[in-house]
């Protein structure tokens, strides 16, 4: 029974792990987009925040996603109030921020299919 216990949690863990995010599936999500039109693409993801033409004539479309994110701190905090002598935990906003952004590149031919793509950012996951 206990042997049965250890498979079956083995394969739950290892269920879970794959559904994190991660670059690797980010990649293969947009790998898949080569070789197709970029209206198909606007079609489903809208369109891009901006857009350049390359020397070579061919365009490049540039999404960019970004979040500020802030988790709360604990800070200690003891003193004297009224009442008497007063401590504990207090949380505080605003000092731990994280700024997670994204840009996705999707260079385009001049018949309009991505040949190329690439990101840029500390938040390109999937």
């Amino acid at each position: 029974m206990r042997y049965y216990f250890k498979i079956v949690l083995a394969a739950l863990s290892l269920l879970l792990l794959a559904g994190c995010a991660s670059h690797e599936n980010f990649a293969k999500h947009y790998d898949i987009w080569v070789g197709k039109n970029i209206h198909y693409f606007t079609a489903s993801y809208g369109y891009p925040d901006t857009t350049y033409k390359l020397p070579n004539g061919n365009e490049v479309y540039v999404y960019e996603k970004t979040r500020i994110e802030s988790r709360p701190q604990m800070a200690p905090t003891f003193g004297y109030g009224w009442g008497g002598y007063y401590g504990g935990m207090m949380v505080t906003y605003g000092t731990d921020i994280d700024y997670k952004t994204c840009k996705l590149f999707l260079e385009v031919d001049k018949k309009g299919k991505i040949v190329h793509w690439g990101s840029r950012g500390n938040n390109c996951v999937m």
